[in-house]
């Protein structure tokens, strides 16, 4: 699709969702993947001081980008302290995995909107969705009204990374927009780093409302910002063009079908997995869950079959997955998405139940070790430009996933602090190769036309991988928390007094606090060997997925045509 830019008087490939970056999220890392992904538009000798009001809107954009990542962590050092005020631990994972799945499912669809709708009018509406659900997450009475908005406020978050790329690529030169994106990259790097470090330090001092109302005055400015100064692409200004404009045509390729059964499938694994562990005599395999399974089963059978059908843009073309070594990567990114937000998400429960951490100090263990995340990212840019060297990194940073996973079963309470945050590192250094490399692992057997859409389809399986890992981990921690402490409780008290102290715990785990002596420490004990066992399953599925990573290297490569057609090569 071609436009005429409203600040540059020539022709230049505008970044709709039609072949360009609309439909992805934000590259991992590296100037190379942005090439890679976008291919290279013809250089414009355009100077950055030429462009109206660019470095007002960089600022509101770049802002935009380091809240949705640190909004997106936050929640990861405050779960436990917000569950624990509602009585509601046993469903704290929810405040992350809504956020998750509303981001992830609305993400692919800004692209489509806003060719119809206009980038400023998209972008308002994405500032103002998660304003209005920051602020409501801080005013929230109960756990299930604050899920509920964290769902709103991913509805807006996904929006404000994918249009803060599209924006910029409609405005900067192609010469110069790798320096831009590659410090957007940065950007949403260090905001996730600050809200899964430091959101415990503010849960603790001021309390962790202000964890979300931080962030309102500056989407407020942004808002205002973006309303009063980003401009729109020519085509929605130029109405009357009607040959390169037809808005109606264009909201007929959303896939808004398709984005329903995806929200509503999760929601049901989510409701399923939940349910299943947080009560007591309820397990995973119960009659009162079960169908929640079946449920979802048939809504993501149905959401597949729409993808097959629809005539709408897909939100995963199935033309991409037919071969059986697209199948093995993208299941490779569900593994190592559930592996890595898995380990993110217990690391501060551990940290603060076993090892006695207050909400600051759990939060700021992450801090040194979360570095080490872009730092693998650099590697991999490095490496791969200097030395092509792809799938040894792929390799690497699946290894290391798995060794971080593993290394953490030797973490014991009494552990020096210079030990546990050595163990941390080579779990978030593999975090930052395998993301970018399992990217480019995956778009390099597509060409450049359909890159963009691979890109989009690979990050919706790594964050579908990252809502089981919550949800899953989570699980698997208070089920077999509950077995633990009936086992090692049954010398010392009656059933239903190990019932009801499995219920508090569960519901507010501040409530251990309260124990002491013999029972404190099995309590506190019984903790541990189930977080244990949350990352031994985070460590057999790294471990899977570096097997799949052995099994990649006999497939062959799809080969899909510029038109969209299938062989295998």
């Amino acid at each position: 699709m071609v436009t005429y830019n409203k600040h540059f008087g020539h022709r230049r490939k505008s970044a709709t969702s039609y072949g360009s970056i609309s439909e992805t999220r934000i590259p991992e890392n590296s100037l190379e993947e942005l090439e890679n992904i976008h291919g290279a538009d013809e250089d414009e000798d355009i100077k950055l001081s030429d462009i109206p009001n660019l470095w007002i809107i960089e600022a509101a954009l770049f802002t935009n980008v380091f809240l949705s990542g640190f909004d997106g962590t936050v929640t990861a050092s405050t779960y436990q302290t917000i569950g624990n005020e509602f009585n509601h631990m046993n469903i704290s994972s929810w405040i992350t995995t809504a956020y998750l799945i509303t981001s992830t499912s609305f993400q692919p669809l800004y692209g489509s909107f806003s060719d119809a709708l206009g980038r400023r009018n998209c972008l308002f509406f994405a500032n103002t969705s998660f304003t209005i659900g920051c602020l409501a997450c801080g005013l929230s009475p109960n756990i299930v009204v604050l899920s509920f908005m964290r769902a709103l406020t991913g509805i807006g978050g996904g929006g404000l990374i994918t249009l803060s790329t599209i924006v910029n690529s409609d405005m900067i030169p192609s010469s110069k927009r790798g320096i831009f994106q590659a410090f957007q990259n940065l950007l949403l790097g260090l905001g996730a780093i600050c809200g899964a470090s430091f959101g415990g330090s503010i849960a603790s001092s001021i309390g962790w409302r202000w964890c979300f109302f931080v962030q309102v005055p500056i989407c407020i400015t942004n808002s205002l910002i973006m309303s009063s100064y980003v401009p729109n692409q020519k085509e929605y200004e130029d109405r009357e063009i009607g040959f390169l404009f037809h808005p109606k045509k264009i909201l007929k390729d959303i896939d808004v079908t398709g984005s329903v059964f995806i929200i509503i499938g999760l929601t049901l694994q989510l409701l399923y997995l939940s349910l299943g562990s947080s009560k007591v005599g309820v397990s995973w395999t119960s009659p009162s869950v079960l169908p929640l399974l079946f449920a979802s089963g048939i809504i993501l059978v149905l959401f597949v079959y729409n993808e097959a059908k629809t005539s709408a843009r897909a939100i995963i073309p199935l033309e991409l997955m037919r071969s059986s070594f697209s199948f093995v990567v993208l299941t490779i990114s569900i593994l190592v998405g559930f592996a890595s937000y898995a380990y993110l998400f217990t690391l501060p429960l551990f940290f603060q139940i076993v090892l006695g951490d207050s909400t600051a100090k759990a939060g700021l263990r992450l801090t040194i070790p979360s570095l080490f995340t872009p730092v693998g990212g650099l590697i991999t840019g490095i490496c791969m430009s200097r030395y092509n060297c792809l799938q040894i990194l792929l390799y690497a940073g699946v290894f290391l996933m798995a060794l971080g996973n593993f290394l953490f079963l030797f973490i014991e309470k009494g552990s020096p602090n210079w030990l546990v945050g050595l163990f941390l590192i080579p779990a978030n250094l593999g975090q930052g190769i395998t993301f970018p490399a399992t990217l480019f692992t995956f778009i390099f057997a597509f060409p450049k036309s359909r890159q963009a859409t691979a890109t989009s389809t690979l990050y919706l399986f790594r964050s579908i991988g990252s809502v089981w890992g919550v949800a899953m981990s989570t699980g698997v921690i208070q089920l077999y928390f509950g077995k633990s402490l009936r086992s090692n409780l049954k010398d010392l008290l009656d059933e239903d007094k190990i019932n009801e102290l499995v219920t508090k715990i569960t519901s507010n785990s501040s409530y251990i606090e309260k124990l002491h002596g013999e029972l404190k420490d099995v309590v506190i004990d019984c903790f541990d060997s189930s977080t244990k066992k949350a990352h031994l399953l985070s460590t057999i599925l790294s471990l899977l997925a570096l097997a799949f990573c052995v099994i990649k290297e006999f497939l062959k490569k799809p080969k899909i045509k510029e038109e969209g057609t299938y062989c295998e090569r």
